[in-house]
Formats: structure tokens, sequence, C-alpha cells
């Protein structure tokens, strides 16, 4: 690392150098961004630097909503062995990738399954970036300032063809967790806010296609089921003009559920999506399927709302079928008061990104 008392136009000075050399040296290349890049303040600059390049770019689960989605050039959530053959042909065939802001962590790519070596990575953190095996001391919106400059005066070959996305065909019955997804995508508005706990949750929600100004807030780095309801009610606090919305299972919901009390206590009007699927659905995936201590009380939860606040009274349903899920949403385009829906899903359904990456951290603990 160059010394932190070295003039900071020195490191800036060596650090462009450095980066341009790499860069020039790619034929192309691509970004990945995470949660600390949203963190720093970085996601007006990071979008703005993608509108002006044709450079391939994705986030890591946490880092989902830094960009625009709907961009040609957007290629989807990076989840290592778990991603789609063309997420990871995106990412991880570009002849340089520049990280801002990473954590790779086992649960977000199916076990350390990332295939990005150092020599092939321009890594950007909070207050370091590293070439190579050189770190410079350059704060992470100067460092991304002169990469995006940089990037300007080069001419890169394009990213591929992003895969077209064929209608979906949302079947109707039951529901499960292909068809909860489907049937939550349509109804997703720009501006949302989109609050996801760890678990079935998490792991459905990489695979939304955000509108414009939606984002997401999720936290599987530490793990910290429960974490999501007091955050939504945070959310709420904050951005009380827009729409928040909360997908959460019911064994985390079990943990903090005293803070919709809070929510109805101060007169907000979240979207609540309990998956009530009769337990930790994830944990018995990855050990112990039929063990009581992936097991939870049952709890009749549209009577929650009214137990918590005598005064301010939530609207609740419980819906076991796609096309009654369809038709609650249907109605909450602007939310009036506290919106409660237990979503009814089978005990050992996952979503597909949840599968592979159970799957990975099975066979890692060893069965």
């Amino acid at each position: 690392m160059l010394p932190a008392h070295e003039a900071q136009s020195g490191v800036e000075t060596a650090f462009r150098y450095r980066a341009r050399q790499c860069l020039m040296d790619s034929r192309r290349i691509a970004l990945l961004a995470d949660f600390l890049a949203r963190r720093f303040g970085l996601r007006p600059l990071l979008q703005r630097w993608m509108a002006e390049t044709s450079i391939a770019h994705a986030t890591l689960l946490m880092g989902k909503g830094l960009f625009d989605e709907q961009h040609p050039n957007f290629v989807g959530t990076y989840s290592a062995g778990a991603s789609s053959k063309a997420v990871r042909q995106a990412i991880e065939d570009a002849d340089m990738v520049i990280c801002v802001g990473t954590r790779f962590v086992d649960t977000l790519t199916a076990g350390f399954t990332q295939q990005l070596p150092a020599e092939r990575t321009l890594e950007i953190q909070p207050y370091a970036s590293r070439i190579g095996e050189t770190w410079f001391n350059l704060p992470m919106a100067q460092a991304v300032s002169t990469l995006r400059e940089l990037c300007l005066e080069c001419a890169f070959a394009p990213p591929p063809t992003r895969p077209v996305c064929q209608p979906v065909q949302i079947e109707k019955g039951e529901l499960t967790q292909e068809n909860f997804w489907q049937t939550l995508q349509q109804y997703l508005k720009p501006g949302d806010i989109i609050l996801v706990d760890q678990g079935t949750a998490a792991f459905g929600a990489a695979a939304l296609s955000l509108p414009d100004g939606a984002e997401v807030v999720v936290q599987p780095l530490w793990g910290s089921i429960g974490y999501s309801l007091p955050a939504a009610f945070g959310a709420q606090t904050a951005c009380p003009d827009r729409r928040v919305i909360l997908i959460i299972g019911d064994g985390a919901a079990q943990l903090t559920i005293q803070e919709m009390g809070s929510m109805l206590r101060d007169g907000q009007a979240p979207i609540i999506l309990l998956l009530n699927n009769d337990g930790y659905t994830v944990e018995r995936a990855i050990h112990g399927a039929a063990q009581r201590y992936n097991d939870i009380a049952s709890w009749n939860w549209t009577q929650i709302p009214q137990a918590l606040n005598a005064a301010q009274q939530a609207e609740c349903w419980r819906v076991t079928q796609a096309t009654q899920l369809a038709e609650v949403l249907e109605r909450l385009a602007r939310p009036q008061r506290l919106s409660f829906i237990e979503v009814m899903l089978p005990k050992a359904d996952l979503p597909e990104l949840l599968r592979t990456v159970t799957r990975a951290l099975e066979a890692r603990n060893g069965g």
C-alpha cells in the first residue's frame, strides 16, 4: 500500500496511471457494485457513469437497486455459481471487472464460488482501492470518478446482448414461491422501497426486476433474521410519501413483530407480506428438514395487528391462491393504512436461487 502520508494528488496520479494501463489492455470490462457503494452515496454517480458508457453491470444481492434495472446493459444480480449463465458470462468473462463496495460472503456467492481472480479485478472500497497487489489510499468517490473519466476516454467491446425476457404466464391455483414472486412483480411501482428478510424472501427478491427509482433493503451479510420489520418502520418514518413493502417470513417476524405496534401508533401504511411456510424453511433446506428446532409456534397472524394497537386498525387478508394475492395487491396502489397479507406457501418450497445456494452450503457443511 502506498504510504498514507503521501500527497493525495500523488496517490490519485499513481492510481490513474495504473488504472489507465489496466483499462487500455482490456477489450471488454464489467462493473460489479454492492451495498457499500450505496452507503457511501455513490448511486447517482454510478448511474450516470453507466448511462454514458456501454459497460455490462450487475450488483450483488445487498446492492440491488443501485442501478437502473431497465438499462439494456444491466445484466442482473450476480450470485457467483448460482447466477444465470448470462450473468456469469457478462461479469466473469470480462477482461477486467471493476468491483465497487463489494463484500463476497457465503450466502451471496453460493459458498464463495465467484470466479473473479485478483489480476482481473480493480477493487474500490470506501477508503482505499486495489489494482493488482497495490493499494491506494483514495476515497471511493474519487476513485470511481477517476475510473469514469478514464472509461470515457477508452473504447471497449460492447457487452453481451442481454437475453430478451419472455412474457411470464403466471400459474394460477395455490400459491408457490414461483407464482408469488411473479405476481408481486406485476404490482411493483417506481419509487417503491422493498424490504426483504433473510431466507426465502431475500433470495426470491433477487429475481425481481425493479422499476425506476425502486430500491431493495436486505441484510444477508450477518443473517439477522427479523431485521426487516423494524427497518420497514424506519424506512416509512424517513420516507412517509413513498410506498413501503415488507416481505418477511413467519419465523423472522416472530422475533420483532412488536414494531408493528409502532407502525400502527404512528399511522403508517406499509404493505406487509408475511410468508407463512410453517417455520424456518431455509434452515430445513440446509440441515434438519424434519428437526423440531426448525419448527415455530403457529400464530393467528391476521389477529396480531389488532392485538398490538386497539386504536389504529389495519386491513388484513389471508391468501392461498395466486388470484387472491393479485386482487389484494390491485387494491394497494396507494394504501391508506397498514395492510397485512398472510401468504400461505408450501413448507418445503424454495426460490430457485435459494435452492442452488442451499445445496452449496449443505455440501460445504458436510451434508
